[in-house]
């Protein structure tokens, strides 16, 4: 575990308090280390959707894609 002095707003810290936020968790250090997974998690999904942005204007990507959909067109069916 990697220990790192955090220092917030007086604001933001009375809003954590006002709103119970606080005693959702064990420690500040619980507190913030969920909200940074959250954050990281937020900009992969982000990532993932620019990414898939870019791909939908790739003709070579949207060729691929449909090929495979032609290929496994009948794959539900085998299971029958």
């Amino acid at each position: 575990m990697v220990r790192k002095t955090v220092t917030i707003k007086d604001d933001l810290f009375h809003k954590l308090e006002l709103n119970h936020i606080m005693k959702q968790y064990q420690s500040f250090s619980d507190l913030v280390s969920n909200a940074l997974m959250l954050l990281i998690e937020k900009q992969k999904k982000e990532q993932y959707k620019k990414a898939l942005i870019e791909a939908s204007k790739d003709k070579l990507y949207l060729e691929d894609m449909k090929n495979i959909e032609n290929d496994f067109q009948y794959s539900d069916y085998e299971h029958m």
